[in-house]
């Protein structure tokens, strides 16, 4: 099964590669990359890591109910798991993340993988809304359109169920278990104790107090990326609006929900490309673009990763091991950071 995903991430990415390269030739690519300048790319990360603070001081919000944790480490673990989904295959830093969180804090992993679901919830809801408000105020592609209209109905719908109906399931686990009864007896035997782990991470967010204080900060999060988007823009000589790049955000991170290699390689370039060209930019400045950004999103958070990993003593052993525990519960999870 992981394998044919593995192949399908390939497939898909290398489709995606090819529609952001066939409209640029290598001189003008060339000569786009040759004018950047680098001072804006390194301020562009140094903003970065605020917007990773934030996420880790949000899950440790989402955990407070569940595993107490502090807001260093909790930050430390998100890193790490961004780290991971950027070099594993099937982007498997969830599941890192959870493992790590297991033996650190002795949290349970399908509990924990059920807050970083959790999360994603949060992150497709403020990415829709930025590239909807975008697409509102300054027009949009009809690609685009479709990508905010889709994934804007399936978050909302999503973020509805868990706030509706979150509170019953952990009031009443036998809701979740009736879910199950159509499966086989000795399936059911099998899923039903993790089920209920993974509803008690589903439901750790208790009052609107709590969801609203969660959702301003995973939104001021994203506006923090967006902010490092325009920095790596000015960088490679872009002139859009700053506002814009709320909508090169959204499209970007929501468009790596998709199946792909790891990090997203192809849908994130050509989808950060498509807003980039359609506000103005020529091909070959918004090609450019969209993989410096990228690879500036990647490649430092990975060595950042490795640092953290060393410096808490944590073996690599642990990620090598996470991806085959508990995987069912969270296979169907997928990275934006």
């Amino acid at each position: 099964m992981k394998w044919r995903r593995s192949l399908i991430g390939l497939a898909v990415s290398a489709v995606f590669i090819v529609l952001l390269l066939r409209q640029v030739n290598g001189p003008e690519l060339r000569d786009a990359f040759t004018a950047a300048v680098p001072g804006w790319l390194v301020a562009a990360f140094a903003i970065y890591l605020g917007a990773l603070w934030l996420r880790g001081l949000r899950w440790k919000l989402v955990l407070r109910g569940a595993t107490p944790i502090s807001t260093g480490d909790a930050t430390a673990l998100v890193v790490i798991g961004y780290a991971a989904n950027n070099v594993l295959p099937v982007r498997a830093g969830e599941l890192v993340r959870a493992q790590l969180l297991h033996e650190r804090h002795g949290a349970d992993r399908v509990a924990a993988l059920g807050t970083i679901l959790v999360e994603r919830v949060f992150d497709g809801l403020v990415l829709a809304l930025f590239l909807a408000g975008t697409i509102a105020l300054a027009g949009g592609s009809g690609v685009l359109q479709l990508l905010a209209t889709v994934t804007g109905a399936v978050f909302v719908a999503i973020a509805l169920a868990l706030l509706i109906l979150g509170p019953r399931l952990a009031d009443n686990p036998g809701v979740a278990q009736r879910l199950l009864r159509p499966l086989p007896v000795r399936l059911q035997h099998v899923v039903a104790p993790r089920l209920d782990r993974f509803v008690d991470g589903l439901t750790t967010i208790r009052g609107t107090g709590a969801w609203i204080a969660i959702f301003v900060v995973t939104a001021a999060s994203w506006a923090i990326e967006a902010a490092m988007y325009w920095l790596v823009g000015i960088g490679l000589g872009l002139e859009l609006d700053p506002l814009l790049y709320l909508g090169v955000c959204g499209a970007a991170n929501l468009a790596i929900a998709a199946p792909s290699t790891s990090g997203g390689i192809g849908p994130f370039e050509f989808f950060a490309r498509e807003v980039a060209v359609v506000f103005g930019a020529t091909a070959a400045a918004g090609t450019a673009y969209a993989i410096a950004l990228h690879a500036l999103l990647l490649i430092p958070v990975a060595a950042l990763g490795l640092l953290l990993l060393w410096q808490r003593h944590i073996g690599v052993r642990s990620l090598l091991r996470a991806p085959s525990e508990d995987a069912p519960a969270a296979s169907s999870l997928r990275g934006s950071g």
